[in-house]
């Protein structure tokens, strides 16, 4: 029986792998650029199929802001938008330099 021959690893996703915590190895792939630039099509996909979902299943006791069968998963979808969308300003408003609280290194040694 012939054994199943290993994917060759660059030089680059070895370095990852050596550096990367034991227990982040498995999740390295989320860190290439196609997984990242693609992963708007997860929480679509989602969207379409609760869509789907909520028109054959409808709710018993609609909310006042269910205007039509899958509202709840358009209301889900633009939240979920809005947050990602937040990060960036909120990083810029809330973040603080490196040296903020004086941890140089520097300073205590004489």
């Amino acid at each position: 029986m012939a054994k199943l021959d290993k994917p060759k690893l660059s030089a680059k996703e070895i370095k990852e792998r050596a550096e990367a915590h034991p227990m982040a190895v498995p999740f390295l792939w989320l860190g290439k650029a196609n997984v990242q630039r693609n992963f708007i099509f997860v929480p679509l996909f989602g969207m379409i199929l609760f869509s789907i979902l909520g028109y054959v299943y409808p709710l018993h006791h609609p909310a006042p802001w269910d205007v039509f069968g899958f509202s709840y998963a358009v209301i889900g979808f633009v939240s979920y938008s809005f947050v990602v969308l937040a990060a960036w300003p909120l990083f810029k408003l809330l973040s603080r330099p490196e040296n903020y609280y004086g941890e140089d290194g520097d300073e205590g040694e004489q």
